[in-house]
């Protein structure tokens, strides 16, 4: 069925429209969350001096530390949020913020030093120094007591930092799952980056995991230390709970509730094995080589956090407001995902294909839709059951929603790919799975023998090609514009943080797909000077009331034998195309010569924009040439960290 014949049919069907979380609308699910998950994370406190599930329960022994921590934590998030939400409305204050304070790349981030940065991390700082004010005096006091009351001299300020490196692991724990949402109306709102995110993302866990390394070695060599000690010593504190006392826990407590207390060095057990695996898959060599492996190991994390709330009652608490996010996301993501939408695949030659498909109007339903740049994650049943990949959409989607008609429940957009390598054989169609089955997948995946995602998805066009091609050879040519029916489900829009309508010039730096941007960014701009206004004799008005952006350019570095004449896909002739074709015996593309000679004829006072999209070594590059022009500001596009 062919996306005309669907609309006519009436196929899919919507059924009542919804709002989405969007750049606009999602600040009340965050503050909802936020305001539930402390409401119920205090009234535990008070609870759980009667009925608490964790291993180990600071609110019986610490009430007073324990409620200062969540006040801390939620008061610290709170702040946090604030301030993000001001620089999203700022541009002046993010323009401070990404000034570089430390020009060179930073190990493990692989990232120049910022202010917005540095501010994070002495934020950062700040709460440790206030988690470890709340809890040192109290535990150092608690456990030393403790031990002399038992005859034990030695041990007890071991004991104390092993309870407070636990409690850092609380929060950061919680700054861990905040960022992982990727439902990015949160990003949308806040203005950040992917990268940004999932580089706070990637620190926070780290740090994680180097305080559960430290925890873990406290309490070995606590254990090692206890152990070593008199059968008198040995039963004051128990080993494999020394928060109470052994009378209080298993062998000394036969009790289900001192059988439970028993169980924390499990479950503490449990949490360290399974963040060393996802340590190691994180590994950049690991990661790119076995993406699926990096991916499942993360699905599989969401056990562990449960486990480690069976610990200590107080990571539940840290952990919430993410907990809370992540249920948020997953809802939207399965209520976008179960929709199949039926749209068709056609070819532009060399290897380039275009998926084009409508999508229910309500995906922009409380959307200001600013930025020209929105991507989709798209899953085809037929490819593979278990992957969503995300693609930039050509169209630029305020645009289409616009001059699409008001009775019309939905609108066409398009994605542009190109297929790496030969395409292989059609296999039999087995059936669609259910659109449950996509509750796991990853995002990328790296090449294999077998075909990649985008061969299986072209190789029913191709298939088609060749049946015709042999059925009619003197017809050839019109075979390349054949098209084929195509099911799938998307999960989107997601806006990236850019809006180049504030600047004069915008330069669209891009190599090979990354053109797609590019091509929406055209759009943005051609609807722009469609609107621009015009006075009574059909002249445009004074420049004062004329919009701020004048000119885009699109530099399209594609190698020699890839090449697809763009025209077809320009919205309009307005826009200046500037194609470098690359390749064995082709001069390498000089970024910087082609930058100034565009930035030359722009005024002195007007502002340079770029946006950047390609290869990851394309990026960096662009990303110099671009810092090394004081006047050009850019947008990279980049899903690497």
């Amino acid at each position: 069925m062919s996306t005309v014949a669907a609309s006519e049919q009436g196929l899919p069907t919507y059924g009542r429209p919804w709002s989405r979380i969007t750049p606009r609308t999602c600040l009340w699910p965050l503050v909802g969350s936020l305001l539930a998950t402390f409401g119920l994370s205090l009234g535990l406190t008070f609870r759980s001096e009667h009925h608490c599930y964790a291993g180990t329960c600071g609110e019986w022994l610490f009430p007073l530390q324990a409620r200062l921590h969540v006040v801390i934590w939620y008061l610290w998030l709170s702040v946090t949020v604030t301030f993000l939400a001001v620089r999203a409305f700022q541009p002046k204050l993010q323009k401070a913020l990404a000034k570089q304070i430390y020009r060179r790349r930073l190990p493990v981030v692989n990232r120049s030093l910022t202010v917005g940065a540095a501010v994070m991390i002495s934020w950062i700082v700040a709460l440790y120094a206030l988690i470890i004010g709340i809890w040192w005096p109290r535990l150092h006091e608690y456990f030393v007591d403790r031990n002399l009351a038992g005859g034990i001299r030695d041990g007890g300020n071991r004991l104390a930092a092993i309870a407070l490196t636990g409690h850092m692991c609380d929060v950061t724990m919680g700054m861990v799952l905040v960022p992982i949402s990727r439902h990015s109306a949160l990003a949308s709102f806040f203005q950040l980056s992917v990268s940004t995110t999932l580089t706070l993302h990637m620190l926070s866990a780290y740090t994680l995991f180097a305080f559960v390394l430290i925890h873990s070695c406290l309490y070995i060599s606590w254990a090692a230390f206890i152990t070593s000690m008199s059968a008198h010593a040995r039963k004051v504190l128990p080993v494999l709970n020394p928060t109470y006392l052994y009378h209080e826990t298993w062998p000394g407590n036969t009790t289900s509730l001192g059988v439970w207390r028993a169980s924390l060095v499990f479950t503490g057990l449990f949490a360290v094995i399974v963040m060393l695996v996802i340590t190691i898959t994180t590994l950049p060599k690991v990661r790119r080589k076995h993406f699926n492996l990096f991916y499942f190991t993360h699905l599989f994390s969401i056990l562990m956090v449960i486990v480690i709330c069976l610990h200590a009652s107080t990571m539940l608490y840290c952990t919430a407001p993410g907990l809370a996010m992540w249920c948020l996301d997953w809802s939207m993501r399965l209520h976008e995902l179960k929709l199949l939408l039926y749209g068709e695949l056609s070819t532009f030659g060399n290897g380039w294909y275009c998926i084009t498909v409508p999508i229910p109007r309500s995906r922009l339903a409380g959307c200001s839709c600013r930025s020209p740049l929105a991507h989709f994650f798209i899953h085809h049943g037929d490819s593979s059951t278990r992957e969503v990949h995300p693609f930039t959409t050509i169209t630029h989607l305020a645009t289409k929603d616009a001059t699409t008609p008001a009775e019309n429940n939905e609108f066409v957009i398009q994605f542009l790919f190109r297929k790496v390598g030969a395409a292989t054989p059609d296999r039999e169609n087995k059936g669609r799975r259910p659109w449950l089955s996509t509750l796991t997948f990853g995002l990328r995946r790296e090449p294999t023998k077998s075909a990649q995602w985008t061969e299986k998805i072209a190789s029913s066009l191709d298939h088609e090609i060749d049946q015709r091609s042999h059925a009619c050879p003197e017809r050839k040519e019109q075979t390349l514009q054949t098209s084929v029916d195509l099911a799938l489900r998307l999960e989107g829009p997601y806006f990236s943080p850019a809006d180049p309508s504030r600047y004069h010039t915008v330069v669209c730096l891009v190599a090979g797909t990354g053109v797609s941007g590019a091509l929406a960014i055209a759009g943005a701009f051609s609807a722009l000077q469609t609107s621009r206004p015009t006075s009574a004799s059909g002249n445009p008005k004074s420049e004062s009331s004329e919009p701020v952006w004048r000119r885009c350019v699109i530099v399209w570095s594609v190698r020699e034998n890839d090449y697809i004449d763009l025209l077809p896909l320009m919205p309009t002739s307005d826009v200046e195309l500037q194609v470098c074709l690359t390749g064995p015996g082709k001069p390498r593309q000089d970024i910087s010569a082609i930058l100034s000679g565009i930035t030359q004829p722009v005024p002195q006072n007007a502002s340079t924009w770029a946006y950047i999209s390609g290869p990851k070594g394309f990026i960096e590059n662009a990303k110099r040439v671009c810092k090394a022009m004081s006047k050009v500001e850019y947008y990279a596009a980049s899903w690497e960290i």
